[in-house]
């Protein structure tokens, strides 16, 4: 039963983002794999608190979490970039046209600021934002302290060097486990372990897509 239930979450995983094509609306090199574990996480992961989203560009990653939150009807997601690039309308139309705008609260804002905006317990925060080591640091030394013990911190594109030291640091200072890698995003556990359901998922996830079965997972 418990294969069958966990290869059924991958599924549904799959129909809401591929299927219904919510993610493909938005333009990003973030990969499948990276969004599927996302989008499971914020559906099944443990505990009560706001998700928040750190780099969020035109909203592709916003939307597979917010998608998985809105599955479960769980807590919104807080969608934090400054869009110094000019990208916020077209953030705001991807998430409104992928049907989840009202389960992403967006915050123009660097994460020194959006952290007092937000104001919430966080059992998910996904880093995804300027990866030199400086900014990554700072991200973590806003939100680490805001994740409930036993919430999860993701980190996209983890080859970066910036990225890579940045995590290490965090993994050294005692406290936190690394759980396993989906595509190019490294989960966290903050304190106890409490997804480990969740994890077994993604690891499923991981084994299969690859597979015939799943041949239509595989990134493009």
């Amino acid at each position: 039963m418990g294969f069958a239930r966990d290869l059924s979450d991958i599924l549904a995983a799959f129909f809401i983002l591929k299927v219904l094509r919510r993610v493909d609306r938005a333009l990003s090199t973030t990969g499948y794999s990276d969004l599927q574990s996302l989008f499971l996480a914020a559906r099944y992961g443990w505990g009560k608190g706001v998700i928040v989203e750190v780099g969020s560009y035109h909203g592709k990653s916003a939307i597979a979490l917010a998608a998985g939150s809105k599955a479960a009807g769980r807590e919104k997601v807080y969608c934090v970039d400054p869009h110094w690039e000019g990208t916020r309308e077209i953030f705001l139309r991807n998430i409104e046209g992928a049907g989840v705008g009202a389960q992403c609260v967006p915050v123009a804002a660097i994460s020194e600021q959006a952290v007092r905006e937000v104001g919430h317990p966080v059992r998910l925060v996904f880093i995804d934002g300027d990866h030199r080591y400086e900014s990554v640091k700072n991200d973590i030394a806003a939100w680490s302290p805001c994740v409930i013990d036993g919430g999860i911190i993701a980190f996209h594109d983890l080859n970066w060097p910036g990225v890579a030291r940045a995590i290490a640091e965090l993994l050294a200072s005692g406290g936190f486990t690394h759980e396993g890698n989906s595509g190019c995003t490294l989960f966290i556990s903050k304190g106890r372990r409490e997804n480990q359901r969740l994890f077994a998922v993604i690891r499923l996830y991981n084994r299969l897509k690859n597979a015939v079965l799943l041949r239509g997972f595989r990134d493009a």
